[in-house]
């Protein structure tokens, strides 16, 4: 685990991150888990700081869970360790 992520403080748009380093993300808006099919790692999918996406996130979960099963997908067809923090823009 790294001591603390390296993110934008106005982050405002969708992202995933490791379950086991949200605790180092402050002001982290957790929406909901998602599961790597492949090798169960979870990730929490989310904003890094409360915005006007509060309800957005709800409307369009199905989309990003989607986005995110693609990511973990591709990471694994390509040998590759997943990202600390995925960009689900």
């Amino acid at each position: 685990m790294i001591g603390t992520l390296a993110v934008a403080k106005d982050c405002d748009y969708p992202v995933a991150i490791r379950e086991k380093d949200l605790l180092s993300v402050p002001s982290f808006m957790l929406e909901a888990h998602e599961l790597c099919t492949m090798c169960g790692e979870r990730f929490g999918i989310g904003y890094l700081r409360t915005s006007k996406h509060e309800m957005e996130l709800t409307l369009g979960a199905a989309e990003l869970l989607r986005k995110l099963t693609e990511i973990l997908a591709k990471d694994h067809r390509q040998v590759r360790q997943h990202k600390h923090l995925i960009d689900l823009r």
